[in-house]
């Protein structure tokens, strides 16, 4: 298991937002899609509007990629219509903005 460090982020909020509203320098996972269609977003504008959103005062902890080794993704806990959420974002290697995660925050207090 990977690193964590809680209450600060690796990644630029402002930067990952500028990446995403720009289809060409954006990813969403499809793991990410399915979870939020399941939670009621019905496109990938959707879920990017829910990025364009989050404040930093939202950063819960960064953590290391389990899978790709030497990135670090940044987590937000957020609430939207009353459903909590965690989403988990990042610069890829290629300088894209991923939306890694977007699904109901179970353990959120």
């Amino acid at each position: 298991m990977g690193n964590s460090i809680y209450g600060q982020a690796t990644y630029d909020l402002a930067k990952i937002k500028k990446l995403l509203s720009d289809p060409n320098k954006r990813i969403v996972t499809q793991r990410c899609y399915k979870n939020a269609v399941s939670l009621g977003y019905s496109s990938v504008e959707d879920i990017v509007e829910q990025i364009f959103r989050l404040k930093p005062k939202n950063l819960y902890k960064t953590m290391e990629s389990n899978k790709k080794l030497g990135l670090w993704q940044d987590v937000y806990r957020t609430i939207d219509n009353s459903v909590h959420l965690y989403i988990k974002i990042q610069i890829s290697f290629n300088g894209k903005g991923v939306v890694i995660q977007l699904k109901r925050d179970n353990g959120y207090r």
